[in-house]
């Protein structure tokens, strides 16, 4: 039997790989799975404990394993065999097995009994999530597009078909639940080991992996939902499954749990609709067919609940049960008259418990369903998507619709002012909350079916249903409410070409008599003008904004955006040749910071689309906007126009600070932000956005940490914007000669207690300058830095702003990483004012250990490389660096760390293109002064490095790595520079005066003797063709070397 390790590796090479499969290949493929159908089949069954055998054990301590010798157990074996059986609900037989291949994988000697537990029982967990992750691969391979050869995807199908049949899904339900027990069977009872060693040795909770479990098997039972359709048995357990993980009390960052329930959740609403879809002439729906079936689950999904979180669950399952009811309605009508008292029954629920805002503000936009798998949620959406065709083709349903449109447009409040109260746009329209359910369920839907087609606009092809849908929901609006989410809703439906070209189409024409660009050209130019007048009008204080007016406009705007950002390239150069009303209200202190906000948002997509509007925009934003006054100069190019009372300055720090929102600040950032990236003229190296600058840094980046903020995304907004504009400033800008010579004579003649007047200062310099003396900028770039990476890891696994927040990071580190580029060419002659940054991060030890621990935050490789970059050039620049880890606590994590990010890149075959990643690093330091980073990183003797006994098994190191790969050399097109950077690691190392004796020493024990079989590979095999693939010939000539 092939072992899980195997058929995952066989699996993910075969279905992966760009090319095609070899004959050989799939062979292989078929060969493993075959082989693997027995454990498939009884997934995750482990014989239990038994008396027999825990008597064999520990009265005789000898077992036989199947083809091996006899073992013979000594107390401490026996010991730990009889602790894993108890904790692991496993049988004994099993745990000595366990014991031997941790043996084998990590070597047990000289290790503590609690670290050979955890090693043990990590190895199990490991097998079982190679099998777990096996069986979801296969399922992915039939179910996505994944390009793979009809005739794999057919055989794969065919073994998971007999698979399901054979009583696989009802073994995934029962793993769901079974693993969310307290008890050694599920996440371990009361007296079990908590913790657990992975495969990269580190320290893990047993029941988070048993929770990752739990997701992967839910992502399994979605899936086989699409192979194999359900039977109403299978419904019946998901939904009793689905009750119980719903009503299970869940912190509110427990994304895993989230997801989980979610999984089981659109289980039971994709076997619905899907049922109901395949249903044909000549083979009908599997759950319609049986009349008691829909009788005896119609009651029990019917049935009030008294826990409110199942109860909205349950609500969206009786949803799908309706839109199921609605499809088969033609297939059973004949045989059953209950069929339309059903749907009437649920639709009367639907409509009376808003179930759209349910699955809105409880899944849709929680940041465990934004963060799930991205195919998971695509294939989410796209179920969402055809229950709401089917929603909004019955007439039953556009009756209810109907119905609670025109409650709505004669219930809910018309206008209100805008600036009594300050009300962001926000989705949920508070302003509404206060009224009766009833009114709120047409927006509700509005909004749903926004939230669908915003994430994927391509289900939006072809659906004439939903635009049918449009043209009856744009009719006679008489509130603002109704309004504003029927052009959010067309705002969403604009996030694809198609889509754009549609929604610029219906209010470009007349569709609708009140809707159109039109109403929002002449709204903007009919308040423009009676400020105006009543600015001239001495004595006349400027009048109020309706707020019902500005959300409108901002909805507008939001549509403009979208159809400028995803209309055709060459069509949207016309749509609007006069953009100059958007600018006209900037100026106003009377018009909110929100729609500020919209207006300049929309600005900023006519920036890319052609110079001529780029330059039109800078010259509308020098006549309108409000200026930027720092000190008594002005900040940019534009002049304060006289009428004006208030700047930039103190819209942020009076208007919005006190509102704890900003709109109009984030807008203005990314509007600047967005000229400036489009400039070709670097000839006055920035001089003239020193203001701008200024502004950033003194007003909006300084006090960030400080400032209160209602909507926490706000705050990450702020903050990459801010930080983009530094990234601009460092990268577009280069240090010359007269920048050292000025700023050397300006030190001179006043020291620093006398700031350079503006006009001579340089963004790039003044950057270098608060990074080299460790002012403002620096510290709180440190301070989003320094939470470290496990709480940047959670935070973006389980808020809304995760992924803002991962992109300040991001550029955080590329901010540091460019002025590590730059600093030396000025810090001789800037000292002693200015040190260079190695330095100033050398004042406290906990700022380079933060900076180098991001190589362990796998979501975005980026990061990753980040953080490696910074390592290289601090280990060539911080002396004793490897002491300063070692005494931080910081060096073992780093070590497992570098070796994991090392190992990931090999499996993804990822091309290494220089010598930055973790070889290069490791080359590069080889020749440094001992101790350095690659006798860390290669788990030598930091002592004393020439006497160093490496031990890879025990400890996984870099080395440990390197060794596997370079015994496997697995996939040489891809990773032919990583398996040169290994050979030349291995040669380096061998020639190196302090490494090469425990090198050799290690290289001729028997099991790293693998060159020997390499001769007949790499030492006599020709060299690529020249024509055919030139890298890797280049490569294979250096393997040949080493």
């Amino acid at each position: 039997m092939v072992s899980p390790k195997q058929l995952l590796s066989t699996i993910e090479s075969t279905l992966l790989n760009p090319s095609p499969p070899s004959a050989s290949e799939r062979v292989e493929l078929m060969h493993a799975i075959r082989s693997s159908l027995p454990s498939l089949q009884a997934l995750l069954f482990y014989p239990p404990p038994k008396p027999s055998d825990r008597a064999q054990i520990v009265q005789s301590k000898e077992v036989r394993l199947p083809d091996s010798p006899a073992i013979s157990l000594d107390d401490q074996d026996v010991q730990i065999a009889l602790k894993l059986s108890d904790d692991l609900h496993l049988n004994e037989i099993e745990c000595v097995r366990l014991l031997v291949s941790a043996n084998q994988e990590w070597g047990l000697m000289a290790r503590e009994p609690l670290e050979i537990l955890r090693l043990a029982a990590g190895l199990w967990y490991t097998e079982r999530r190679d099998l777990i992750t096996a069986l979801h691969m296969l399922l992915r391979a039939v179910v996505l597009d994944r390009g793979l050869e009809d005739d794999i995807v057919s055989d794969i199908q065919k073994y998971l078909e007999d698979l399901i049949n054979g009583g696989l899904r009802q073994r995934l339900i029962s793993l769901i639940k079974e693993l969310n027990l307290e008890e050694p069977a599920g996440f371990g009872g009361p007296l079990s080991e908590h913790y657990v060693l992975d495969s990269r040795g580190a320290l893990v909770e047993r029941q988070a992996v048993v929770c990752r479990e739990r997701l992967i098997l839910g992502h399994c039972l979605v899936l086989s939902v699409l192979v194999v359709r359900t039977s109403p048995k299978d419904v019946k357990d998901i939904f009793n499954c689905l009750k119980d993980s719903a009503a299970e009390p869940v912190e509110g960052t427990n994304t895993l749990k989230h997801q989980i329930t979610f999984s089981l959740l659109f289980s039971l609403v994709i076997a619905f609709i899907s049922d109901a879809l395949s249903a044909v002439p000549d083979k009908g729906s599997i759950l319609s067919h049986d009349a008691s079936f829909r009788k005896e689950f119609h009651e029990t999904v019917m049935a009030a609940g008294n826990n409110p979180n199942v109860e909205g669950i349950v609500g969206v399952v009786r949803l799908a049960w309706c839109v199921h009811l609605m499809l088969i309605n033609d297939v059973v009508s004949a045989s059953s008259s209950n069929n339309s008292g059903y749907v009437n029954s649920c639709l009367e629920f639907i409509f009376s418990h808003n179930v759209f805002q349910f699955l809105l503000d409880n899944i849709l936009r929680t940041a465990a369903y934004q963060n799930d798998d991205e195919d998971m949620i695509y294939m989410y959406n796209a179920y969402m998507h055809k229950l709401t065709a089917c929603l909004l083709s019955h007439q039953l349903v556009r009756d209810k619709v109907k119905e609670s449109k025109d409650k709505a447009m004669s219930t809910l409040n018309s206008y209100r002012l805008a600036v009594s109260q300050d009300l962001m746009l926000d989705s949920n329209l508070d302003s509404q909350q206060a009224t009766e359910t009833g009114p709120l369920l047409f927006v509700s839907l509005l909004e749903f079916v926004s939230e669908i087609y915003q994430k994927e606009p391509e289900l939006l092809s072809g659906n004439d249903v939903l635009w049918t849908f449009v043209n009856f929901a744009g009719e006679d609006h008489t509130n603002f409410q109704t309004l504003v989410a029927f052009l959010k809703m067309l705002s969403a439906l604009a996030s694809s070409q198609e889509g754009a070209a549609k929604v610029y189409e219906l209010l470009q024409g007349n569709a609708f008599r009140s809707i159109g660009w039109s109403t929002l050209f002449d709204c903007l130019t009919i308040y423009d003008e009676k400020f105006k007048q009543s600015v001239q009008t001495a004595g006349t204080m400027l009048p109020e904004f309706q707020e019902g007016d500005a959300k409108a406009l901002v909805a507008y705007l939001d549509i403009l955006q979208k159809v400028i950002e995803n209309g055709n390239p060459v069509d949207r150069k016309n749509w609007f040749p006069d953009i100059e009303p958007l600018f006209k209200l900037l100026s106003y202190e009377n018009v909110p910071p929100y729609l500020k906000g919209a207006l300049r948002n929309a600005i900023t997509t006519f920036v890319h689309i052609s110079p001529v509007l780029r330059d039109a925009t800078w010259s509308y934003l020098e006549q309108y906007d409000l200026p930027v006054v720092v000190g008594a100069q002005v900040g940019n190019s534009a002049q304060p126009i006289g009428t004006q009372v208030y700047d930039m300055p103190y819209e942020l720090n009076e208007i919005e600070a006190r509102r704890e929102r900003y709109p109009s600040t984030i807008s203005f950032l990314n509007l600047l932000n967005a000229l400036i990236g489009e400039e070709k003229d670097a000839s006055d190296r920035g001089r003239r956005f020193i203001g701008i600058f200024r502004f950033i840094c003194d007003h909006v980046f300084g006090p960030f940490p400080q400032r209160a903020y209602a909507d926490t995304c706000e705050k990450w907004q702020l903050v990459v914007s801010c930080l983009q504009h530094f990234h601009m400033m460092l990268s577009m800008y280069e240090i010359e000669d007269e920048d050292v010579d000025s700023v050397v004579d300006r030190s001179q003649l006043s020291a620093v207690t006398q700031p350079s007047s503006l006009q001579t200062q340089l963004p790039v310099l003044e950057l270098l300058k608060d990074f080299m003396s460790g002012r403002i900028v620096f510290r709180n770039i440190m301070g989003i830095l320094l939470p470290g990476v496990n709480s940047i890891i959670t935070e973006r696994t389980s808020q809304i702003y995760g992924q803002l927040l991962e992109k300040a990071v991001q550029l955080s580190l590329e901010i540091i990483l460019l002025v590590l580029e730059k600093d030396l060419l000025v810090s001789d002659y800037w000292r002693p004012l200015y040190q260079p940054l190695d330095v100033i991060l050398s004042q406290d030890h906990n700022l380079i250990v933060a900076l180098l621990e991001y190589v362990r935050y796998d979501f975005l490789p980026k990061i990753q490389q980040c953080s490696i970059k910074i390592m290289s050039i601090l280990s060539s620049r911080v002396v004793g660096l490897v002491q300063l880890l070692l005494k931080s606590n910081a060096a073992n994590s780093l070590v497992e760390d570098y070796a994991a990010c090392l190992e990931v890149r090999s499996e993804e075959c990822q091309i290494i293109e220089n010598k930055v990643d973790d070889p290069g690093l490791l080359i590069d330091n080889i020749s440094r002064p001992a101790p350095n980073v690659t006798h860390l990183l290669l788990k030598f003797d930091i002592d004393a490095v020439e006497r160093t006994v490496l031990q890879p098994k025990f400890h996984y190191s870099c080395l440990k790595v390197v060794l596997e790969i370079l015994d496997r050399l697995m996939k040489p097109e891809k990773n032919a520079m990583l398996h040169e950077f290994g050979f030349q690691l291995l040669y380096e190392l061998s020639v190196d005066p302090l490494t090469c004796g425990p090198i050799m020493d290690l290289l001729s024990k028997k099991k790293y003797q693998f060159f020997v079989k390499h001769l007949d590979t790499i030492g006599i095999a020709p060299l690529p063709k020249r024509n055919s693939n030139q890298p890797l010939r280049i490569s294979s000539l250096h393997q040949h070397g080493f």
